[in-house]
C-alpha cells in the first residue's frame, strides 16, 4: 500500500492527465482534468473542477501553462496514472511508470507530488460514489478528454478513502455532495 501522511492537506489538486505526444510521436489530442479541493480555517471546503482538452496541433507546453495558475506554494498534487495496462490489482499504490506525467505538472513550493495508480474497479467504485461517469476501459483520446474531470474527482475520492476514517473525511464528503448539488442546479438553470 502507498505510504503517505494520514492528514488530508489543506489544498490539493487531483489530476488526471492525457499527456501530449513525446518528441517524435505523431500529433494527437491531449488534456487534463484538475479537481481542486481547498479546506478553510472555518472547517469549510471549496471545490473547483477544471478540465481542458487540446487538439492535435497544440504545443505540448500548453498543458503545463494552463495548469500553472491552479497551483499555489501549499498545493499537494495527486497525479493519477491512467495507463490502465499498468494498474496494479489491489490497493492505492505509487505508480512505477508515472514519472513521465510529472514533467507536465507544475512544481510549487515545498509540497510534494503524489503519483498513484488506482485499479480500475476501485476507480469505478469511487466514480459511483462521486456520481460521475468514467469512460469505457479502452476509450479513444477524445472520449478520454471528455471524462478527465470525472477521473480527477474519482481519484480524489480514492485518496480520501485511503485515509483513516475521521470526521474530517465525513465533513469533506458532505461538502463535496453539496458542491455537486450546486453544480447540477447551475447546469439546469443554464439549460
Amino acid at each position: 500500500m502507498m505510504k503517505h501522511p494520514l492528514i488530508i492537506p489543506d489544498r490539493m489538486i487531483a489530476l488526471s492527465l492525457l499527456p501530449p505526444p513525446a518528441l517524435g510521436q505523431p500529433p494527437f489530442p491531449f488534456g487534463f482534468g484538475a479537481f481542486v479541493v481547498e479546506q478553510t480555517r472555518r472547517g469549510e471546503a471549496r471545490f473547483e473542477l477544471h478540465a481542458h482538452g487540446f487538439g492535435a496541433g497544440y504545443r505540448p507546453e500548453a498543458l503545463r501553462e494552463r495548469l500553472q495558475p491552479l497551483f499555489t506554494p501549499d498545493t499537494l498534487a495527486l497525479i493519477l496514472n491512467s495507463n490502465r495496462k499498468l494498474w496494479p490489482t489491489i490497493g492505492l499504490e505509487r505508480s512505477a511508470d508515472a514519472g513521465q506525467l510529472v514533467e507536465h505538472v507544475p512544481k510549487s513550493g515545498l509540497r510534494t507530488q503524489v503519483q498513484v495508480s488506482v485499479p480500475d474497479h476501485l476507480l469505478r467504485n469511487a466514480a459511483g460514489m462521486a456520481n460521475v461517469r468514467l469512460p469505457s476501459r479502452d476509450p479513444s483520446p477524445l472520449a478520454r478528454i471528455r471524462q478527465l474531470g470525472a477521473e480527477a474527482q474519482a481519484a480524489w475520492i480514492c485518496y480520501l478513502f485511503s485515509r483513516r476514517a475521521s470526521t474530517e473525511r465525513g465533513r469533506l464528503l458532505a461538502s463535496f455532495e453539496a458542491w455537486q448539488c450546486l453544480q447540477e442546479a447551475r447546469r439546469s438553470v443554464l439549460a
